[in-house]
C-alpha cells in the first residue's frame, strides 16, 4: 500500500471542542498523493493553519493541520496566476473548478498526512510541528517553486523531439495538480462518489 497524503473539505476543526461529536462523515475528498505532502496541499491550509487530530489514525500526536478554506483558495488561485508554464492553463482551470465546486468558502481544508509521516524514523511530534512551521513560512518556498517552473532556453534536442504531454506535465503534478477527485483511497465518507479527475 502507497503511503498517502489526504486532502478533504471539513465543516469543522477537527479536535476543536466545538465539533466534539462532529461526523468525520461530512468531509469531502479533494485529493491524494502517494509518498508526499505536495507544495499544494500545504497552500491550500496555510491560511490561520494549525495542528489538529488525524481523523483516520488513532495517535496522540495532532499529525493533520487544518487551515480556512476561503482564504486559502484565493492564495492558490494567485499561486496558479503566477506560474509561467506551457501546460498550466487546463490544470489550472481544472484545480479551481473542481475546488470551487467541492469547497464551501467558510469551512476548512483539512490535510491528513500521518501516512507520510510515519515513513520516517524520526518521532511523528518532531515532524508534525516541522511541517507546521514549514507551512507557516510557506512563501519561501512558493518562490523557489516559481523560479524553477520558469521556461528554459530549449536545447537543440528540444527542437528535435516534442516531449510527451505527460513529460511536460510532470513539474506541475510535482505540485500537486492534477490529482483532484472526490473519490479517495481512505474515504471518511459514508457513501462515495465518481471521480472527477
Amino acid at each position: 500500500m502507497a503511503n498517502r497524503s489526504y486532502l478533504f473539505a471539513s465543516p469543522f476543526v477537527p479536535g476543536a471542542s466545538a465539533a466534539s461529536g462532529s461526523d468525520a462523515g461530512q468531509l469531502k475528498g479533494l485529493s491524494e498523493c502517494s509518498y508526499n505532502i505536495p507544495l499544494v496541499y500545504r497552500l491550500l491550509v496555510s491560511v490561520d493553519v494549525q495542528r489538529c487530530p488525524s481523523l483516520i489514525w488513532s495517535m496522540p500526536e495532532p499529525t493533520a493541520l487544518v487551515g480556512r478554506a476561503g482564504p486559502g483558495l484565493d492564495r492558490l488561485e494567485q499561486f496558479l496566476a503566477r506560474i509561467d508554464h506551457p501546460a498550466i492553463a487546463p490544470m489550472r482551470d481544472q484545480a479551481l473548478d473542481f475546488l470551487n465546486r467541492h469547497v464551501d468558502r467558510n469551512g476548512y481544508l483539512f490535510l491528513e498526512c500521518a501516512e507520510v509521516l510515519t515513513m520516517s524514523d524520526e518521532s511523528l511530534e518532531t515532524q508534525a510541528a516541522s511541517l507546521l512551521q514549514g507551512v507557516q513560512t510557506i512563501d519561501a518556498e512558493i518562490e523557489a517553486a516559481l523560479a524553477r517552473l520558469v521556461p528554459q532556453k530549449k536545447t537543440f534536442w528540444d527542437r528535435v523531439f516534442t516531449p510527451a504531454q505527460e513529460s511536460i506535465q510532470a513539474p506541475l503534478r510535482d505540485l500537486g495538480l492534477g490529482y483532484w477527485s472526490d473519490t479517495l483511497y481512505f474515504s471518511l465518507n459514508a457513501a462515495s462518489t465518481d471521480d472527477d479527475a
